[in-house]
């Protein structure tokens, strides 16, 4: 049922970001640093792969769960909340542009067996992001 993989998956973020995230959020500020340990616990409680439907190994949860997800994430330690959501915005896009596509079915799986952080280039200086 959807409504219980998303209590499940919103269970194991809120825990991530009040144990781990809010832990570390004052030096990943002051360090303007990856918040490694925050990432490393999202990767552990398999939650980078939470949109990734359930027939490709992820969780399959919803939407508004990511969107909360990233909300809880946030409150606790920004850097990891925009993160968090910018990896869901790739999975996203790409779950949403599926369409039976051998390559992305792959990737999706992977994503979820190696819990992959997907990162977009689009905004970073000199690839086109100025």
């Amino acid at each position: 049922m959807m409504i219980d993989r998303d209590s499940a998956f919103l269970d194991a973020v809120r825990s991530v970001a009040v144990d781990v995230a809010a832990v570390h959020a004052d030096d990943v500020d002051q360090q303007a640093r990856f918040p490694a340990e925050a990432i490393a616990a999202l990767r552990e409680a398999e939650s980078l792969s939470g949109f990734v439907p359930s027939s490709l190994g992820g969780a399959g949860v919803s939407l508004p769960a990511i969107a909360q997800a990233c909300f809880e994430l946030g409150r606790h330690c920004a850097a990891t909340g925009m993160i968090f959501a910018m990896h869901q915005i790739q999975a996203i896009t790409i779950v949403r542009h599926l369409e039976d596509s051998p390559w992305f079915t792959a990737y999706l799986g992977r994503l979820h067996e190696e819990q992959r952080l997907i990162a977009s280039v689009t905004s970073e200086v000199g690839t086109s992001g100025r």
